[in-house]
């Protein structure tokens, strides 16, 4: 009994690992890649005319038209076909000049990259002086027969790649990005239990919380990377009518949205606690008349971004320190980044309400996904 139970434990690991770490979502996109070069190579000899003496190019275009999402391979699939049709386009101008050689090769590559600049063209653009190159001296004296084989055989190769991956499992990316939103959220309330600390219990070690605040913001481009891909996911995925995916990915928007949000705020406050430097009459430092009723309010504020905690609590401690400032007889230059810092703490408070507020939209009050 207890064997099985370390067997199934192990098991949970595992899987819990594999989908952390995308393992999971990789070894599906590996799977259908291999499934739709398979049957676009077994396909391709049906191609029609000279198209099946090329039949190496349709895996090809299955795998150029697999993607993270169905709408990521549709835009690649247009795009290559597209750089592939002006690289032969180049190469028909070429060879008008004669047989190939060491000018129309420089030519023809020098076009090629040339046209391949156009931003417009994305993913299609390395297919342009690929294309070209490839009708120049392999299609040789063939070069019409070549051009035709080498678009068809990319387009059946695409057609099939898009198939396989609308078909088989279209992934939504919902699960990365909510991973990574809490994964940042842990971050951000962690930066702020140690603003906590700096109050506490002295200076702050700036050259850390620089290198501390540069990892934070190459978090929030990563988070900001998945929940993008995630978004584009819904687009011309069937999975994406079901209710509940929907209102997943939209609750991951409102969540990343209120995450920027506390992000800057949390930016701001690190500025004013951490990074600040000693400046006469204490003016450009929190006063630390007030450290302790700060470092309370700073730690409630963290506990609402980690979940654990009501934001009542929270305002109640930003309350506290605010009749502590009212109470007190200091000079009004000398409680500004205190004052400052009660502006940020309220601005977390209110993404966290608003964060909140559009998840209860579209999961029902009782938390539940309607």
């Amino acid at each position: 009994m207890a064997r099985a139970e370390r067997i199934t434990g192990a098991g949970r690991r595992l899987w819990r690992w594999s989908r952390d770490s995308g393992t999971q979502p990789r070894l599906l996109l590996a799977g259908k890649a291999a499934l739709a070069a398979t049957i676009a190579w077994t396909l391709a000899k049906y191609a029609p005319g000279v198209a099946a003496e090329y039949p190496y190019y349709a895996p090809l275009g299955a795998i150029v038209a697999m993607r993270t999402t169905v709408f990521a391979g549709i835009r690649a699939g247009v795009q290559t076909l597209v750089g592939i049709t002006l690289g032969i386009l180049i190469a028909g101008f070429t060879m008008l000049i004669g047989d190939p050689g060491v000018i129309a090769v420089a030519l023809v590559v020098g076009l090629g990259v040339l046209v391949s600049g156009f931003r417009i063209l994305g993913e299609g653009y390395s297919w342009v002086p690929m294309a070209a190159l490839f009708v120049l001296l392999i299609g040789g004296g063939n070069a019409e027969g070549y051009s035709f084989a080498y678009v068809v055989q990319m387009a059946i190769g695409i057609g099939i790649g898009l198939a396989v991956n609308f078909a088989v499992v279209p992934p939504l990316h919902f699960w990365d990005a909510e991973r990574r939103i809490d994964q940042v959220n842990a971050v951000l309330a962690q930066q702020l239990d140690d603003l906590a600390d700096v109050l506490d219990e002295g200076e702050p070690d700036t050259g850390a919380w620089d290198r501390q605040q540069e990892r934070l913001d190459k978090a929030i481009a990563e988070v900001r990377d998945r929940v993008s891909t995630a978004q584009e996911a819904r687009r011309m995925n069937p999975r994406s009518v079901l209710r509940g995916p929907r209102a997943r990915l939209q609750t991951d928007g409102a969540r990343f949205r209120a995450l920027e949000r506390v992000a800057w705020y949390t930016t701001d406050l690190t500025e004013l606690v951490a990074r600040s430097g000693p400046v006469a009459d204490n003016i450009g430092r929190p006063d630390p008349a007030f450290a302790g009723p700060f470092a309370a309010a700073l730690r409630k504020v963290a506990c609402v971004v980690r979940g654990d905690c009501e934001e009542d609590g929270a305002d109640e401690s930003i309350a506290d320190l605010e009749r502590a400032i009212d109470a007190s007889d200091a000079d009004p230059s000398q409680v500004t980044v205190t004052s400052s810092a009660i502006v940020a703490l309220r601005g977390v408070l209110e993404s966290e309400k608003r964060a909140t507020a559009d998840v209860d939209t579209e999961t029902g009050p009782s938390g539940r996904r309607g």
